[in-house]
């Protein structure tokens, strides 16, 4: 039954729902392999987990041409914006894969693909009986270890004070990982803001940025 199941989600997430050359196509049989993430290569790659209307990402790539980035997202009309406004600013530096990347995510691309990987305000599953479906737990250090390089980076970000507090111990418990600088902030510069966290901003909620490095 399990493996049954497993086919039916990759049959789902082995598929385009539109052409488009900003898609990456995905196999159970194989891995991505860095050098087939781009027809061209770049001195680093970034993954964006949840990339939501594509805000962040491209800014980013617009700012850093030599960076390639690879965003999941399974919601479709968030797709599609991105996709529009990637194509009106004609930027080569940036992938979509059309899928939820709770799945599988260390099944689709080799160890060490990714010099950094992004992760902003997923779903908090505030009650307790569903704590169990939240990203960040130990399962997912563990694909993030495997994912990142030595000194890879990790930034994570969320408005629900407990799940930042949850994450934080995880991460004190995981001596694979280290802080860079203090174990949370409430303040990042570094990164442009998503019309999601403008609009946590101007709500006064407490944003926690929380900063990675893999040993």
């Amino acid at each position: 039954m399990k493996m049954d199941f497993r086919k039916k989600l990759w049959s789902i997430a082995g598929g385009i729902p539109f052409e488009s050359d900003y898609f990456l196509r995905i196999h159970p049989e194989s891995k991505l392999k860095k050098s087939e993430l781009f027809p061209n290569t770049f001195g680093t790659y970034y993954l964006e987990l949840g990339s939501g209307w594509g805000e962040v990402a491209i800014e980013l790539a617009k700012a850093n041409p030599n960076t390639g980035f690879v965003l999941m997202e399974k919601k479709l009309d968030r797709i599609r914006k991105t996709i529009r406004n990637a194509s009106k600013l004609k930027l080569n530096n940036i992938r979509i894969l059309s899928v939820n990347f709770n799945w599988f995510l260390e099944d689709i691309f080799e160890e060490g693909c990714f010099d950094e990987i992004l992760l902003n305000f997923p779903d908090p599953w505030p009650k307790k009986r569903h704590h169990k479906h939240r990203t960040l737990n130990p399962r997912f250090l563990d694909s993030l270890y495997k994912l990142l390089p030595s000194h890879g980076k990790f930034h994570f970000a969320t408005d629900y004070g407990p799940y930042a507090r949850k994450s934080i111990a995880f991460f004190r418990n995981d001596s694979r990982f280290r802080a860079i600088g203090s174990e949370y902030s409430l303040s990042r510069s570094e990164f442009p803001i998503s019309y999601f966290e403008k609009t946590k901003r101007d709500e006064g909620s407490r944003i926690y940025y929380l900063d990675r490095e893999r040993i």
